[in-house]
């Protein structure tokens, strides 16, 4: 604070210093991350029944915290963010912690899991967060989004429908909004045999899996109207993970 002239009157300092203040107290603000990587996750763990923890840690065993931290960096920090296939709600509630600004909503077939979503939501004080029953093919979705993300969906989903899920997605997002996809590339051949094996033990032989190379996404995305980023995330295990961020150009 500057020093008073000796001719400004002496009731006028109180005033100044208090616009000082709310001068200061008007500046943008930005909220730090309340939890992040391994405390986040252990947070959504107790969270869960005890079935479902076991679930819970094979999929973070899956996706590691450094593959989440990625993913975390690329997605909106606010704003309206799109849950596509959210089950048990787990990312929902860790990106929900990193970024206390973001209001997710989530969307799954299961009424079940659904249900565990909100559970956990609430216990977080994730209070913003929405979840609703619903097939990301044929479920209204009430946007606009500011961002969206479907992790290990696309390829359980039969090659006819994923370009339609897509451009409902693209329809779904602002312009300038962020479609984040996390999926299995097709390369290394080993890998992906590996990762097969895997989705197989989990959802049986009955269920369709159809996964495509990193490129044929990227060529998807683009004919879409998307400016596209990708990149390979290495893995202590042999999956080939591969993150692709996708802007809405149009």
């Amino acid at each position: 604070m500057r020093p008073a002239s000796a001719s400004e009157p002496p009731a006028s300092r109180p005033r100044r210093a208090l616009l000082s203040l709310r001068a200061r107290l008007a500046r943008p603000t930005f909220d730090a991350p309340e939890v992040y990587g391994s405390a986040a996750v252990a947070n959504i763990v107790r969270a869960l029944p005890l079935v479902e923890r076991a679930y819970s840690r094979i999929r973070f065993s899956i996706l590691r915290p450094k593959l989440l931290s990625v993913m975390d960096l690329l997605l909106t920090d606010e704003g309206r963010i799109l849950d596509v296939g959210c089950g048990f709600g787990l990312f929902a509630a860790y990106f929900g912690q990193t970024q206390p600004r973001r209001r997710i909503v989530g969307l799954d077939p299961d009424a079940r899991r659904i249900g565990l979503a909100r559970r956990v939501a609430e216990q977080l004080g994730l209070r913003d967060h929405t979840f609703a029953v619903g097939d990301i093919r044929d479920a209204p979705l009430e946007g606009p989004f500011d961002a969206a993300y479907v992790l290990d969906v696309m390829h359980h989903l039969p090659p006819e429908d994923q370009r339609r899920v897509l451009e409902r997605l693209r329809d779904a997002l602002v312009p300038g909004g962020v479609l984040l996809v996390k999926d299995i590339t097709t390369e290394p051949l080993f890998g992906l045999l590996f990762t097969e094996a895997l989705d197989r033990l989990m959802i049986g032989f009955d269920e369709p899996l159809a996964y495509r190379h990193h490129r044929e996404w990227g060529e998807m995305l683009t004919e879409l109207g998307f400016r596209v980023r990708m990149v390979r995330v290495p893995d202590i295990l042999p999956y080939p993970h591969v993150v692709i961020a996708a802007t809405k150009t149009r």
